[in-house]
Protein backbone atom coordinates (compact mmCIF):
# COMPACT_ATOMS: atom_id res chain seq x y z
CA UNK A 1 0.00 0.00 0.00
CA UNK A 2 1.27 3.47 -0.87
CA UNK A 3 2.28 5.49 2.17
CA UNK A 4 0.71 8.89 2.72
CA UNK A 5 2.12 12.23 3.80
CA UNK A 6 0.23 15.25 5.11
CA UNK A 7 2.07 18.48 4.21
CA UNK A 8 1.24 21.39 6.53
CA UNK A 9 2.61 24.81 5.60
CA UNK A 10 1.04 28.26 5.29
CA UNK A 11 3.10 29.04 2.18
CA UNK A 12 1.44 27.66 -0.93
CA UNK A 13 4.77 27.49 -2.79
CA UNK A 14 6.26 25.16 -0.16
CA UNK A 15 3.12 23.00 -0.10
CA UNK A 16 3.12 22.63 -3.87
CA UNK A 17 6.86 21.95 -4.08
CA UNK A 18 6.74 19.25 -1.41
CA UNK A 19 3.61 17.74 -2.92
CA UNK A 20 5.33 17.41 -6.30
CA UNK A 21 8.52 15.99 -4.79
CA UNK A 22 6.72 13.43 -2.60
CA UNK A 23 4.28 12.36 -5.33
CA UNK A 24 7.19 11.89 -7.73
CA UNK A 25 8.79 9.66 -5.07
CA UNK A 26 5.62 7.54 -5.04
CA UNK A 27 3.82 8.80 -1.93
CA UNK A 28 0.20 9.91 -1.65
CA UNK A 29 -0.06 13.47 -0.36
CA UNK A 30 -2.61 15.71 1.30
CA UNK A 31 -2.26 19.41 2.02
CA UNK A 32 -3.19 21.72 4.90
CA UNK A 33 -2.48 25.45 5.09
CA UNK A 34 -2.78 25.76 8.88
CA UNK A 35 -2.84 23.73 12.06
CA UNK A 36 -6.63 23.58 12.28
CA UNK A 37 -6.89 22.07 8.80
CA UNK A 38 -4.16 19.59 9.71
CA UNK A 39 -5.96 18.41 12.85
CA UNK A 40 -9.28 18.15 10.98
CA UNK A 41 -7.62 16.13 8.24
CA UNK A 42 -5.96 13.78 10.73
CA UNK A 43 -9.25 13.19 12.54
CA UNK A 44 -10.88 12.11 9.26
CA UNK A 45 -8.03 10.50 7.30
CA UNK A 46 -5.07 8.79 8.91
CA UNK A 47 -1.67 9.22 7.28
CA UNK A 48 1.79 7.76 7.80
CA UNK A 49 3.75 11.00 8.13
CA UNK A 50 3.06 14.68 8.84
CA UNK A 51 5.57 17.21 7.48
CA UNK A 52 4.76 20.23 9.61
CA UNK A 53 5.94 23.83 9.43
CA UNK A 54 6.32 24.91 13.06
CA UNK A 55 5.22 28.53 12.63
CA UNK A 56 1.78 28.25 11.05
CA UNK A 57 -1.49 30.06 11.77
CA UNK A 58 -4.51 28.92 13.80
CA UNK A 59 -2.70 26.11 15.69
CA UNK A 60 1.08 26.35 15.63
CA UNK A 61 3.36 23.32 15.38
CA UNK A 62 3.39 22.78 19.14
CA UNK A 63 -0.42 22.79 19.31
CA UNK A 64 -0.66 20.38 16.37
CA UNK A 65 1.85 18.03 18.03
CA UNK A 66 -0.19 18.12 21.26
CA UNK A 67 -3.40 17.38 19.38
CA UNK A 68 -1.76 14.50 17.51
CA UNK A 69 -0.77 13.02 20.86
CA UNK A 70 -4.23 13.60 22.40
CA UNK A 71 -5.95 12.03 19.38
CA UNK A 72 -3.55 9.07 19.55
CA UNK A 73 -2.75 9.51 15.87
CA UNK A 74 -0.15 6.96 14.76
CA UNK A 75 1.48 9.27 12.20
CA UNK A 76 5.17 10.07 12.47
CA UNK A 77 6.12 13.75 12.31
CA UNK A 78 8.83 15.96 10.87
CA UNK A 79 8.92 19.62 11.87
CA UNK A 80 10.42 22.25 9.58
CA UNK A 81 11.45 25.49 11.29
CA UNK A 82 13.83 28.40 11.08
CA UNK A 83 14.36 28.15 14.85
CA UNK A 84 15.02 24.48 15.65
CA UNK A 85 16.38 25.10 19.17
CA UNK A 86 13.31 27.12 20.13
CA UNK A 87 11.04 24.38 18.77
CA UNK A 88 12.92 21.71 20.76
CA UNK A 89 12.58 23.73 23.97
CA UNK A 90 8.89 24.46 23.42
CA UNK A 91 8.03 20.86 22.53
CA UNK A 92 9.69 19.40 25.60
CA UNK A 93 9.22 15.62 25.59
CA UNK A 94 6.71 15.69 22.72
CA UNK A 95 9.41 15.71 20.03
CA UNK A 96 8.90 14.71 16.41
CA UNK A 97 10.99 12.06 14.65
CA UNK A 98 13.07 14.86 13.11
CA UNK A 99 13.41 18.65 13.16
CA UNK A 100 14.68 20.13 9.89
CA UNK A 101 16.11 23.67 9.79
CA UNK A 102 14.98 26.26 7.26
CA UNK A 103 16.12 26.86 4.67
CA UNK A 104 16.03 23.14 4.01
CA UNK A 105 17.59 20.95 1.36
CA UNK A 106 14.86 19.06 -0.52
CA UNK A 107 17.10 16.04 -1.14
CA UNK A 108 17.94 15.81 2.57
CA UNK A 109 14.27 16.11 3.50
CA UNK A 110 13.39 13.32 1.04
CA UNK A 111 16.08 11.11 2.55
CA UNK A 112 14.75 11.72 6.08
CA UNK A 113 11.18 10.99 4.92
CA UNK A 114 12.31 7.76 3.27
CA UNK A 115 14.19 6.62 6.40
CA UNK A 116 11.27 7.37 8.73
CA UNK A 117 8.73 5.65 6.50
CA UNK A 118 10.99 2.60 6.05
CA UNK A 119 10.92 2.10 9.83
CA UNK A 120 7.14 2.43 9.71
CA UNK A 121 6.62 -0.46 7.25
Amino acid sequence: MTQSILIVDDQIGIRMLLQEVFQTAGYRTSLAKNGKEAVEHLSESPCDLVVLDYHIPVYNGKAVMQKIKQMRVEAKTIIITGLPEVAKQELGENLPEEIISKPFNVAKLCHVVEEILKKNE
